[in-house]
């Protein structure tokens, strides 16, 4: 199924006529809907019944975006006790659809064209019926939306009931309408008192679906208590609840998440579970329906019912809908550094507690000195400063070459002396200057996997992560950096659920661990404290001890991060109006499927189709994080690239065939040769254009990172020991190699920032 461009048209329709940029999705639901607290308008595809259709939908629902509160469903709850919701449906529906008709002058006529075509197709389920008979609920719904097509009959009391819902202006005044519908549905008088006397003919009331509930309850009787039709009793719960009941259960579940519109029971599940109230809209279902059982409209679900019938669901092997998480759900979602510094403590008082826990227990053992932290942070940050110091001089040489590739040679205007004997044979005798062109200006955010298997290679990613970091404050580059897992042991449930169709992060634990936007106190401490960690796991020890409780490890849902980082680097580019982005991700393995909120349930789908304004994103299964990845090199100005980090050297070649040669290159292809040839050489190898980034940069299973200084302990004398000499000479050519190595991949990393 493709999205054709009126969808997007649509979509920019309702946000005109909302006057807001609510988010609006096309998908799989049954109805259209619109979510007050979370701004969601969603549309289904329809049968194509014309553009006025279409419109007056879309208008409809964007009345309620415009003129329901969000606390509706409370307020109703609050003032209107068990009263079906219904009547509060349909009381605002008048209102809503007169406001959205008086502020847009031209909707009128579309209301009145797709009111007509649906008449037509007998969307009410009228046709043959006599509309006098049917209950006040019902002709009060149809007076409202197609009492200009056809006549619909009110008495003169049921008239100002009307009258009162047009000329309503807030929803405090639709509340008073509701009441004072229930108070003159309890006083009507018995309209035919002589039924009761006739028992011989019990399958009367059956027939008379419109009578009233209260007729049985002021004229109970021993013999009517037994009656099957009575519904005083609560003994008809069953059966009230498969026919009118339902409807008033069906409607008070979807109201809690569109504040206006009964929807389909499915749709309508999924989308109460969203909203802030949750469960039915009537507090005892059972009791409310036998109070007010003439106050449950059948053309109303009838209506549902039809446009339900008109959509047009995706098949089982098409591309679902699918949209991305909302910009308040991603930060909600989002733990702050401040957060985490929060959770953290103090890590030098954290070291200490757990020194002196130790030492308790293992009074002859030394544990964690924190004298000797501090020694060996200042080791650590020395060693950092002489790294950085390869990525400065590469940079500052590629930003150089970029500058003066595109210098130009322009003229003063003033003469230069020196030139001036040689007028007669050119006019070159003004003085000239160089114009060295700008810079680009350079971003970066990483986004570092939390994953249960990178354990043993974490602290050497903490390790490189903060010299990259360092490099980026050294030369003034805008940064961020994120850490993410899933809530195996913590869950972090901010105050948005996921709407119908939108990617679920429920389980996600996203953390901003470091940024330039910090203050020198937070940045120095968040440092500090991540070199605590790697300090203690190189010590053999547990990093939990400094550690919040949401960075354990955990799985990996790299898809479902992935869709959040989408808006995280657009606000970045935009909040930093840089020229030139890298989206750097440092991951060991495959992402976990991404779920998303759907009709009825939390399900998984292989295809999903993501609207991006006028495009479409198809993801498919196999390729679900290349398509996510792709997503994010969509935006302009940024590159991506990945560093995987494999557990097993099955792992890396398996990673390597998957990348070289558009995918699972057999081992006898020259490109994956080239490639395993370039990676023994160089520990590492980087293939562009694959998986999704830029660049893809494969390490090795034994990857380290970390440069470290030349050591060399021997038992001989070096001096006068020829086998001591020879050892050495083997051990530094090691060393060398390795160093080299690490400098060949730090000197790339520049190449491509820079």
């Amino acid at each position: 199924m493709k999205l054709t461009k009126n969808t997007e048209n649509k979509s920019t329709l309702a946000r005109l006529l909302a006057k807001e940029n609510i988010t609006v999705t096309h998908g799989n639901m049954k109805t259209a809907y619109f979510d007050v607290k979370n701004r969601v308008l969603g549309l289904p595809t329809w049968k194509d019944r014309g553009q006025d259709v279409t419109d007056m939908l879309i208008g409809h629902e964007v009345g309620h975006a415009l003129y329901t509160p969000a606390t509706a469903i409370e307020d109703f709850k609050s003032a209107c006790g068990s009263l079906p919701f219904d009547v509060c449906n349909i009381v605002e529906d008048i209102r809503i659809e007169r406001m959205i008709k008086d502020t847009y002058p031209g909707l009128p006529r579309v209301f009145r064209k797709a009111y007509t075509i649906l008449v037509e197709h007998d969307f009410f389920a009228i046709a043959g019926k006599d509309v006098a008979s049917l209950k006040f609920i019902d002709r009060l719904n149809l007076r409202g939306k197609i009492g200009d097509i056809a006549s619909i009959p009110l008495n003169s009391d049921e008239e100002v009931i009307y009258q009162k819902c047009l000329a309503a202006q807030t929803f405090e005044d639709v509340l008073e309408i509701c009441k004072e519908i229930a108070s003159d549905h309890k006083e009507e008088p018995e309209p035919e008192p002589e039924e009761p006397e006739e028992p011989e003919e019990p399958e009367e009331p059956e027939e008379s679906e419109g009578e009233e509930p209260e007729e049985s309850e002021g004229e109970e009787s021993e013999g009517e208590e037994s009656s099957t039709d009575s519904a005083d009793d609560g003994e008809s719960a069953e059966d009230e609840e498969n026919d009118s009941g339902s409807d008033s259960s069906d409607s008070d579940s979807d109201a809690d998440a569109s504040s206006a519109d009964v929807k389909s029971d499915e749709n309508a599940k999924t989308i109460a579970e969203n909203s802030e109230g949750g469960g039915d809209m009537i507090s005892n279902g059972t009791e409310a329906a036998d109070v007010h059982e003439d106050l449950v409209s059948e053309t109303l679900q009838n209506f549902e019912e039809s446009i339900e019938k008109d959509i047009e669901l995706p098949s089982e092997n098409g591309y679902m809908p699918v949209m991305l998480p909302r910009k308040a759900y991603v930060y909600d979602k989002m733990i702050s550094h401040k957060e985490l510094a929060a959770d953290r403590g103090d890590h030098r008082v954290n070291i200490e507690a757990e020194s002196a826990k130790l030492k308790r227990e293992y009074p002859d053992m030394d544990f964690l000195d924190i004298v000797k932290f501090d020694t060996e942070l200042r080791e650590l940050k020395k060693k950092t400063t002489k790294k950085v110091g390869t990525l400065v001089r590469e940079f500052e040489r590629r930003k150089a070459s970029y500058q003066y590739s595109r210098s130009q040679e322009a003229r003063t205007g003033v003469i230069d002396p020196n030139k001036l004997h040689s007028y007669k044979m050119t006019d070159e005798i003004f003085l000239s200057k160089s114009i060295i062109a700008d810079a680009k200006s350079h971003g970066m955010i990483f986004l570092i996997d939390y994953s249960g298997s990178m354990g043993s290679v974490l602290p050497d990613v903490i390790e490189q992560t903060l010299n990259l970091v360092e490099f980026c404050k050294k030369v003034g580059i805008p940064f961020d950096v994120y850490s993410f897992t899933n809530a195996y042991y913590t869950s972090y449930d901010g105050e948005i659920t996921p709407t119908v169709n939108e990617i679920d992060l429920s389980d996600v634990i996203l953390i901003h661990q470091l940024s330039s936007s910090m203050s020198k106190s937070e940045y120095t401490e968040s440092t500090n404290n991540l070199w605590a960690q790697y300090w203690l796991q190189k010590s053999g020890h547990s990093r939990t001890v400094v550690c919040s409780k949401y960075e354990r490890l955990g799985g990996t849902p790299l898809d479902a991060v992935l869709t959040m980082m989408y808006t995280i680097v657009k606000d970045f580019v935009a909040k930093h109006n840089v020229q030139k982005t890298m989206f750097v991700t440092l991951t060991d393995g495959d992402s976990s499927r991404v779920n998303f909120k759907s009709t009825g349930d939390h399900i998984f789908r292989s295809n999903m189709r993501i609207q991006l304004g006028n495009s479409t994103v198809r993801i498919n299964s196999y390729n679900g994080t290349v398509g996510f990845t792709e997503l994010i090199g969509t935006i302009p100005s940024v590159t991506t690239m990945a560093f995987f980090l494999p557990n097993s050297k099955h792992a890396m070649t398996y990673k390597i065939r998957a990348s070289v040669g558009n995918g699972f290159a057999s081992k006898s292809s020259t490109e994956y040769k080239k490639a395993m040839k370039t990676h023994k050489k160089d520990g590492f190898v980087e293939i562009e254009n694959a998986m999704g980034y830029d660049s893809y940069f494969i390490l090795s299973p034994d990857v380290k990172i970390e440069d470290e200084e030349f050591t060399y302990n021997s038992k001989d004398e070096i001096s006068t020991s020829r086998k001591a000499q020879t050892a050495l000479a083997k051990e530094f050519s090691k060393h060398n190699i390795e160093s080299k190595k690490n400098r060949v991949l730090m000197s790339r990393i520049a190449m491509k920032v820079a």
